[in-house]
Parts: C-alpha cells; sequence; structure tokens
C-alpha cells in the first residue's frame, strides 16, 4: 500500500504498524545497558542544539551577527 503523500514508508506497511504503538525503552534494555544512558550519552534538547546547526540557512548564514 503506497500512501503517496508519505515516501519514506514501506509498501508493507510496518512502518505504518509500528507508529501504532509507544516506544517504550524495555525493562530488559535497562538491565543491559542498551540505553543512552547505559552507553554514557547525555541526550542534547533540540532548543540548543538547532541553532548551530540551523544558522546557515538563515538569509546571511553564518555573517548575519557579523553586519549588525
Amino acid at each position: 500500500m503506497s500512501l503517496g503523500l508519505f515516501p519514506n514508508f514501506d509498501d508493507d506497511g510496518d512502518q505504518v504498524e509500528l507508529l501504532k504503538h509507544d516506544n517504550v525503552v524495555s525493562e530488559d534494555a535497562k538491565a543491559g545497558r542498551r540505553t543512552l544512558e547505559g552507553l554514557d550519552i547525555e541526550p542534547t534538547a533540540i532548543e540548543t542544539a538547532a541553532p548551530a546547526y540551523l544558522y546557515r540557512y538563515r538569509k546571511t548564514g553564518q555573517y548575519q551577527e557579523q553586519r549588525s
């Protein structure tokens, strides 16, 4: 089944089926340290990371602050 509006979805609907369920880390994964915390990775808030990534899409790019 192809929805047309969502080109990244597989035709067999597997991704649609996955979206019907919560994605919660299991207790087994936590016990096996197969989590970000278990791998000593600290997540970064999108509000912190986005400006550094998106500066290049400003009208004057990385030079916007220098023009002020």
